[in-house]
């Protein structure tokens, strides 16, 4: 079962499968360095997959989220932090697909550019002539390693006039990198902190935050569907939940895998008596259960989004709500499916140089993204169901 396979995705299923050996290969050394091997960057690359959710008239694919979510979801069962930068780059280059049209041909000059960032506004603006002084610290930039240029949120600084919260995009020489990841998981992926100090971006790197996040910059129109007026932070989210849905998928299979040999080391049963208890096949099978909840979860994103796209119309809060909360909600089914399995999976899991244990840590750090905060997400859900929450 795979919800994310369709006429449209199914283009992409060759360029998907073409990098899954180079990952694999690099997993390891993907770790070690905490940075994703170059290897395996220039195999996304070449394969046209960094430059999915690149605007067709800057040379990309303009692919749906859901064509997105497919290769994230099968490059993160090769490796997890590979397919980490992909996720987040790529949505970088769709938000950037939302901006002016001088950024774009700036930016685009390469279509496959890996565009790295924080879309949390950590820094702080001021008016310049011709644009904006940029200051702050950034955490959490993904893939700042690879990557040629950088978009961050920032909020008005004191006594400012202009938008409440601007996004910018700055070539990478213009930021100080300071290697801050030292981490339980995703350690291959690079999220090293950032640091601007009084950086100038010209106008036509800035895009004010409100509405750009809601799908409404005047520049999203420039295109030629309407995958540019999609609402960013449930796009998001969704990518997210769709590269934990892979790695997880990949610790089932371990999983499995494992449990068909293991023996029962107390009882003396030799090769696959694990495989006969109850308790292990109740994990399987709840596991299995849940990932596949989470899958539809994922699934019925991205028909929204595709309807969105379709429609070209601004979504009311309680279906910005529905969306956010169906990808929190996969994310957290993924985490609960991988504790249960890793729970399961005995003492040889702990081994630095298994490599469930190493998913494991991937998924428990992943699902901790604010993108995917399950207790936020459900609240707003919750309260919108029961005429308790905000209106808007």
């Amino acid at each position: 079962m795979n919800v994310l396979e369709t006429a449209e995705t199914s283009v992409y299923a060759s360029a998907i499968a073409s990098v899954l050996p180079v990952l694999g290969t690099h997993r390891q050394a993907t770790e070690d360095a905490r940075r994703v091997a170059p290897a395996s960057i220039a195999a996304l690359k070449d394969a046209g997959l960094t430059r999915l959710l690149t605007p067709a008239d800057n040379g990309g694919h303009e692919a749906s989220i859901r064509a997105q979510a497919l290769a994230c979801m099968g490059a993160a069962r090769a490796c997890p932090s590979a397919s980490w930068v992909m996720m987040v780059c790529g949505a970088h280059n769709w938000v950037v697909g939302s901006f002016t049209a001088a950024c774009r041909e700036e930016v685009f000059e390469d279509p496959g550019v890996l565009i790295a960032g924080t879309l949390a506004s950590q820094g702080h603006f001021a008016k310049a002539d011709g644009g904006w002084m940029v200051s702050g610290r950034w955490q959490f930039c993904s893939g700042v390693d690879h990557a040629p240029w950088i978009m961050v949120g920032a909020a008005r600084g004191e006594d400012v006039k202009g938008p409440a919260n601007l996004h910018v995009v700055v070539p990478r020489e213009a930021v100080q990198i300071d290697d801050t990841w030292h981490t339980l998981g995703m350690r291959g992926s690079g999220s090293k902190d950032i640091v601007l100090d009084r950086v100038f971006v010209p106008e036509h790197r800035a895009e004010p935050t409100g509405r750009l996040f809601a799908g409404r910059s005047p520049h999203a129109l420039d295109h030629q569907t309407g995958v540019y007026m999609l609402p960013v932070l449930p796009c998001l989210a969704t990518q997210l939940a769709a590269c934990v849905l892979g790695i997880a998928r990949e610790v089932l299979a371990l999983f499995i895998e494992r449990t068909r040999v293991r023996p029962d080391i107390y009882s003396g049963k030799g090769s696959g008596a694990k495989a006969h208890s109850g308790a292990m096949q109740r994990r399987v099978a709840e596991a299995s259960a849940e990932l596949t909840a989470a899958e539809l979860l994922v699934g019925a994103n991205c028909d929204g989004f595709d309807d969105i796209a379709a429609r070209r119309e601004p979504v009311d809060l309680p279906g910005l709500s529905r969306l956010h909360w169906q990808a929190a909600y996969a994310a957290e089914l993924c985490r609960r499916a991988v504790e249960k399995l890793y729970s399961g999976a005995g003492a040889h899991a702990a081994y630095d140089d298994a490599v469930i244990q190493q998913y494991y840590r991937d998924v428990m750090m992943a699902a901790r993204h604010a993108a995917v905060d399950i207790d936020g997400a459900a609240e707003l859900e919750g309260s919108l169901a029961l005429g308790v929450g905000p209106q808007g």
